[in-house]
């Protein structure tokens, strides 16, 4: 018996020397001791809150595409605007000529969208009273949406004076933007080989150099107009006889004298100019110019701004043009995303602009051709243009 006992008491204190050994062991593990554990668990909240970080980018981001899609392209906004003409002796009202500005309605026949766009312009425009109205292209994006380019004409106030009109380059072509980054990058590409004297360049052997073209892509995107592909031309004749069942003249490189009261304090005397679309139309500044005379006010209407790169414009007094969309996603600091004109920079994609003695306003327009705007509103434009001082 005493030989069990004193096995027994052997096989205990093993066994405790062993449970403290562990206990020990447990307390220095690296993947048990108290610090370890509270490692594990910072992990999971740090984890926790990457997520959360993430869903309230996606959710901001959601946000922000449902309003730039359902909500900013319906907000039409009428704006008041006082240009004071920079030369002297003009024959104006001394409380100015008041002119409602339209712009790139690019209707398509999309019902819902443009008609509750007509409804808006409706509302906005019932107590106006312009002297002058004037509609600066893109009047349709293709011919489905001739009913509703004559729904938004009848929509509009009818002026005391006169309504006039150009032409921008969807009333003449139809385009498939879809093509557009496509067709831009093989003209990208001809251009770089053009720098490089016909010769290849072997910039895509290196990471390095893969990275600067597709970087020097990117900013030839971003300056230059959209190349979309031509699928097909509109019938302008059909558009131009709306227009003038409507009471509009289509200025088509020509001019037209405005008097009204003239020689009276409240006397209009100047020239109405408008010169075709400078992409797809037969743009001629100077017969559309031909008229004008020192101490005549010319007012000049013209799709794209980017007719500014003729020297005659700068006869003009005032330029009224479109054709921008005032950028359509316009970025703190950056500007505009893409003005789709070369002389315009981001920050002039929309209002007023000076050259020399001529001031241009560029209008960001009713519509859009694809179907978003951030930061650059739908509007339409009372200009009260006032004698120089």
């Amino acid at each position: 018996m005493s030989l069990i006992n004193t096995l027994q008491t052997n096989l205990v204190g093993l066994n405790g020397r062993q449970a403290r050994n562990s206990s020990l062991a447990d307390n220095h593990h690296p993947l048990t001791n108290g610090a370890s554990t509270g490692w594990s668990n910072n992990g999971e909240e740090k984890w926790q809150q990457v997520g959360n970080t993430v869903g309230l980018m996606a959710g901001i981001g959601a946000g922000l595409a449902g309003y730039a899609i359902l909500y900013e392209p319906f907000d039409v906004r009428l704006e008041h605007v006082t240009i004071r003409l920079l030369r002297p002796n003009r024959q104006l009202p001394a409380a100015g000529l008041r002119i409602l500005h339209v712009s790139d309605s690019h209707f398509q026949g999309r019902d819902w969208r443009e008609q509750i766009k007509i409804r808006r312009v409706r509302e906005l425009t019932a107590d106006l009273a312009p002297d002058v109205l004037v509609h600066t292209g893109d009047f349709w994006h293709n011919e489905a949406g001739f009913d509703n380019v004559g729904a938004l004409l009848d929509a509009l106030p009818r002026p005391k004076i006169a309504s006039y009109a150009v032409l921008g380059n969807h009333d003449y072509s139809r385009y498939d933007m879809l093509q557009a980054i496509s067709r831009m990058w093989h003209t990208f590409q001809s251009e770089e080989r053009s720098h490089c004297n016909g010769r290849e360049t072997t910039s895509w052997v290196t990471i390095a150099g893969s990275a600067s073209r597709l970087l020097r892509f990117g900013q030839y995107v971003l300056n230059t107009p959209l190349d979309g592909k031509r699928t097909g031309f509109n019938n302008t004749s059909r558009l131009v006889d709306l227009l003038e069942s409507k009471g509009y003249q289509v200025l088509h490189n020509r001019s037209v004298r405005l008097t009204h009261k003239p020689g009276t304090a409240d006397g209009i005397d100047l020239l109405i100019a408008g010169v075709d679309d400078f992409v797809e139309g037969n743009p001629d500044i100077s017969q559309a110019l031909a008229d004008t005379q020192d101490g005549l006010a010319t007012i000049l209407l013209s799709h794209n701004p980017d007719i500014l790169q003729h020297s005659e414009t700068l006869k003009s007094d005032l330029v009224l043009a479109g054709h921008t969309h005032g950028g359509q996603i316009v970025l703190p600091i950056f500007g505009a995303l893409h003005t789709q004109a070369g002389l315009i920079s981001r920050q002039q994609a929309a209002g007023c602009l000076r050259r020399g003695d001529t001031q241009i306003y560029i209008n960001r327009g009713l519509g859009e051709g694809l179907p978003i705007r951030l930061g650059a509103p739908p509007q339409l434009t009372m200009i009260t243009v006032l004698p120089s001082a």
